[in-house]
């Protein structure tokens, strides 16, 4: 696995698009010039600047919105770009989430055990988790993680869904329609929103 991502991490995700907002200011939408998928596999990947840590915030929300297809693959790796290249590499991964051919899972870093939850195939679903953080620590006090608004991974650490030093979301997809993509990060007064579709 990690033969294929060192090198295949530096291809832009093509079927993306990127809307940074806040309460005080906005930025356009960048829609980069990429090019065409050269793989068989439709790989295409992108690495995703932003802060998780808002001072004052409330709450960490993430949601991942695709068609889910037996041979469909989205995965979104949450962690810290420790070395400043701009990409986040396989030992900086805290979190990856996503839908993998068949069922949605979660893991603990990329070396840690994958839990996951079935569902059926073919329509557009939604996995999103809030996180609800304690000012004082930064640290999670509450996760609630669903698929199409009912709950899943219960028995996974709610810890794991959220870190104040995570500054780099790389996302991964194969077998995905570029027209019917996107992805928004807006930093709203109560905390940060992620949106993947």
């Amino acid at each position: 696995m990690e033969s294929w991502y060192t090198e295949n991490r530096m291809k832009p995700l093509c079927l993306l698009s990127c809307a940074v907002a806040s309460a005080v200011f906005a930025l356009p939408t960048v829609r980069p010039f990429l090019p065409a998928v050269t793989h068989a596999d439709t790989e295409t990947v992108t690495n995703v600047p932003f802060a998780a840590w808002q001072e004052h915030a409330g709450k960490f929300t993430f949601s991942l919105t695709c068609r889910t297809t037996p041979t469909n693959n989205v995965q979104a790796a949450f962690g810290t770009d420790s070395d400043g290249d701009g990409v986040l590499s396989l030992e900086e991964s805290d979190l990856v989430v996503g839908w993998d051919g068949g069922a949605w899972f979660v893991q603990d870093g990329f070396d840690g055990d994958r839990v996951v939850a079935s569902a059926g195939s073919g329509d557009r679903r939604t996995l999103a988790w809030t996180a609800r953080l304690y000012q004082s620590t930064a640290t999670p006090m509450q996760v609630a993680v669903s698929v199409g608004g009912v709950a899943v991974f219960g028995e996974v650490d709610v810890g794991i869904f959220y870190s104040s030093g995570w500054n780099m979301l790389r996302l991964t997809g194969r077998g995905l329609v570029a027209s019917e993509e996107s992805l928004a990060v807006r930093v709203l007064p109560d905390g940060l929103v992620m949106v993947v579709r």
